[in-house]
């Protein structure tokens, strides 16, 4: 295979498992969204704030008891070609998980959601590995669908049952992948173990900094609060989960290739392309989406806007970090997430557990996450800083329109993807590129026309 046909072979596999894991991430945040939303309609918000703290508690002790070990597998998977790696990594799983079910037993709730964490984790990274993300987009899909039409049967049971249902997903990927061949074995412990500690303990310290406030703020305040402060996360984080498309695969991706830092500017381009309009609706527009779901939820609109700016900013730190990892420069990886979110969790420490001050508390560690990566990364940052005032630019319609109701934001987000292409953040051939790996070719060859002249009218 010549170079060329490598090169354009990596990009095709590259785009399908992006697409896949966009979709998957779509599809979960869709899910939650509905799923809250039910919750929301049908039981309180001391309820919602009940679940909110469960599902926040599994996830801090999910990433505790992980050590990294999914990162490692995504990262020396591809660069060695050894699929060992993922195996030894599967039976640490299994052994943590186990460990995990016997610890959590005074709730069970916790022992399912966090050994079902832990080993769905680690088949999902196999699978981003390989580039095969369909599946994790196939048990995504049923598992949101089935979350959502169970809440009526669950909501009477209580909050456990509720926030049980959060393993379905996980469950589904566990018993599709199971028979992909992936069988456990101690090995590869030595090289597992700092590959996945590196990022192992900016995570812990990066979830404490995000789910922590929502456990504290139940504990110290009530579940409502913990509730509205869930809600602002939830909706935060679906402003920019179309970037999986980018990024989703885009370590294995770099893990596998030598030229690392180009790949990573047009990551990162494209990346904030698509995640700007959406940042930019839920930071002056989001009290509308969050009166959907009852007005005594336009409260968290404050949180809301600041924990999307730090998503947005995370965004672009994301692919800094994620270069660097690929890299194979695991301390510095770890001296950056430590020190970001070490930030974050003092931040919350001292401004308390309203839902503003833990999202302020989660934008100034995104800040200092950017920094600490763009000064390692000098080169790359300065190209991607060089994109901010068309960024700016682009987002003008939908933060101007956004205010003033849904119809509106959805009209400026268009107009802003628009002023995207005019722009040049996006090319055209990249748009075509993309449309002929993750379209039909019969729906790519009615569509491109179309498309062809409406991007005539804005280039």
């Amino acid at each position: 295979m010549s170079y060329i046909n490598w090169v354009f072979h990596c990009l095709v596999s590259l785009y399908r498992a992006g697409l896949w894991l966009y979709l998957s991430s779509v599809v979960g945040q869709a899910g939650g969204y509905l799923f809250w939303l039910v919750v929301a309609a049908l039981a309180n918000t001391s309820t919602l704030g009940e679940v909110a703290y469960l599902v926040s508690l599994s996830g801090i002790f999910t990433t505790l008891l992980s050590v990294g070990l999914p990162s490692a597998v995504m990262h020396l998977y591809p660069a060695t070609g050894d699929r060992r790696y993922a195996e030894g990594a599967l039976a640490y799983t299994l052994a943590l998980s186990l460990a995990a079910a016997a610890a959590y037993a005074w709730r069970p709730v916790l022992s399912l959601l966090v050994a079902t964490g832990l080993l769905s984790a680690i088949y999902s990274a196999y699978l981003q590995a390989r580039l095969d993300t369909k599946p994790i987009f196939a048990a995504t899909a049923a598992g949101q669908a089935a979350r959502v039409l169970l809440v009526p049967l669950l909501l009477p049971l209580g909050p456990d049952a509720l926030a049980a249902s959060y393993a379905i997903p996980g469950l589904l990927l566990i018993a599709t992948t199971a028979g992909k061949g992936l069988r456990p074995r101690l090995w590869g412990l030595r090289e597992l173990a700092p590959a996945g500690i590196s990022v192992w303990a900016p995570g812990v310290v990066s979830v404490l900094g995000t789910n922590l406030g929502v456990v504290a703020a139940y504990h110290l305040a009530e579940a409502e609060a913990a509730g509205l402060v869930y809600i602002a996360q939830v909706l935060a984080g679906a402003a920019v989960a179309p970037v999986t498309v980018v990024t989703g695969a885009l370590l294995p991706y770099l893990s596998s290739t030598p030229d690392k830092a180009p790949r990573s500017v047009k990551a990162a381009r494209l990346a904030l392309a698509i995640s700007a309009p959406l940042a930019a609706v839920m930071i002056t527009g989001g009290g509308h989406v969050l009166a959907l779901l009852g007005s005594r939820y336009v409260q968290a609109y404050p949180a809301l806007a600041v924990f999307t700016a730090g998503n947005l900013v995370s965004t672009m730190s994301g692919v800094l970090s994620t270069l660097t990892y690929a890299e194979g420069r695991y301390a510095a990886t770890l001296a950056g997430g430590v020190l970001a979110n070490a930030t974050r969790v003092l931040l919350y420490l001292a401004l308390g557990t309203a839902p503003l001050g833990i999202a302020t508390s989660f934008l100034a560690g995104s800040a200092a996450h950017l920094a600490f990566f763009s000064i390692l990364q000098r080169r790359v940052a300065a190209n991607v800083g060089g994109l901010t005032p068309r960024l700016l630019a682009s987002s003008l319609p939908a933060l101007a329109l956004s205010p003033l109701g849904l119809i509106p934001a959805t009209a400026g987000a268009l107009l802003s993807y628009m002023l995207a292409v005019r722009l040049g953040l996006v090319t055209r051939g990249e748009l075509a590129d993309v449309a002929k790996q993750i379209l039909p070719d019969l729906v790519y060859a009615k569509i491109a026309p179309l498309a062809a002249r409406v991007l005539d009218l804005v280039t």
